[in-house]
């Protein structure tokens, strides 16, 4: 229907450009084609309503000529009528009353056909302004997203550089954290290549958004491991100030469990589940590795895991989304498990 509606306005548009002279001529062809018609092979329905069918040649000079030839198509038609079927025929006088009500009323009618239809040729080129204006404002928006999300990924990549630059004269330890913030820095990266403008709102697909996360993990972290990752993700539109955290989340805890679950290169797998669950999303990043006790017992940690720099960040991003982390002892392994509300409580 609203193709169809568009092609007649279309049309309309197109008729409308035609030299003024030109209109009009074919309004009386039309008024004359009626009469014509009526005349020939309708002349005893023409006798009983000879109105009728000339409504029609009002609409369509009003509709895809305009309002003027409306007007002009309402009055020839009226006078067409008294002359060639109203009594006396043939003469433009119209004596019986009941006739001179029916032809004010059909000129009324005919005017009030052409204004409405004019209003609604109005209507419609307003509206197709305004959809092209916010066509054109979408298509500006999505360009700028692009161009911002794009210099913001080589700034990114800038910070990356730099501090793998500096990681390089750096003793062990500060090494190893300048290493890590690269990686911090790289996760936030990827939340800008998948941005998304949906319903006016910037937003990440998760599924697509924690592939990539697990497939660049799988070769940062795990590339040199006996250790496989796997990442079960369901496809949910999330906004950017949740997929942050959330994908610093899943680095820290895949880190602390390439670290510390899997000592003396121990095989092992570590899963990444996101799903909603009603009002909530789940994030479950689980390993079958030594388990916290093991860490402690192994000697591979000083501290208990909770207390490590990672999981104090972990807890900080987590109450960042409205949640807390919790840390689930497995047998075998840890789970780590952060509760997101899908509506931000403001």
């Amino acid at each position: 229907m609203q193709r169809w509606i568009s092609r007649v306005h279309g049309t309309a548009v197109a008729s409308r450009t035609m030299p003024v002279l030109l209109r009009y001529v074919v309004t009386i062809a039309l008024v004359g084609l009626v009469v014509w018609i009526q005349l020939t092979w309708g002349e005893d329905a023409g006798n009983r309503y000879p109105f009728l069918a000339f409504i029609p040649v009002i609409f369509v000079a009003g509709a895809f000529l305009d309002r003027g030839n409306g007007f002009f198509a309402t009055v020839l038609s009226a006078l067409a009528v008294s002359y060639y079927f109203l009594y006396p025929r043939y003469w433009i006088a119209v004596l019986n009353p009941s006739d001179q009500i029916a032809l004010a009323l059909f000129v009324v009618i005919g005017f009030a056909i052409s204004s409405v239809v004019e209003a609604l040729h109005v209507g419609l080129v307003s509206f197709a302004i305004e959809h092209e204006r916010a066509t054109a404002a979408v298509r500006d928006r999505d360009v700028l997203l692009n161009e911002l999300s794009h210099r913001t990924r080589n700034d990114f990549a800038n910070v990356v550089t730099l501090l793998n630059l500096q990681s390089r004269s750096a003793n062990q330890e500060a090494r190893e954290a300048l290493l890590s913030a690269a990686e911090r820095v790289q996760t936030i990266a990827r939340v800008h290549r998948r941005l998304e403008l949906r319903d006016d709102h910037v937003v990440v697909d998760t599924k697509s958004y924690l592939g990539e996360l697990c497939a660049d993990l799988r070769l940062s972290r795990l590339a040199m491991r006996p250790i496989a990752i796997e990442c079960r993700a369901e496809s949910h539109s999330i906004s950017l100030e949740k997929a942050v955290p959330l994908g610093l989340i899943i680095n820290e805890s895949v880190t602390n469990a390439t670290k510390h679950a899997f000592p003396d290169q121990k095989q092992g797998t570590i899963v990444v589940n996101f799903q909603r669950s009603g009002e909530v999303y789940k994030l479950v990043v689980a390993d079958n590795g030594v388990g916290q006790r093991g860490v402690t017992e192994q000697g591979t940690s000083a501290q208990p895991l909770q207390s490590g720099i990672g999981n104090r960040l972990m807890g900080m991003l987590a109450a960042q989304l409205g949640s807390k982390m919790e840390v689930e002892d497995r047998s075998p392994g840890t789970a780590i498990v952060v509760t997101i509300p899908v509506k931000t409580v403001k």
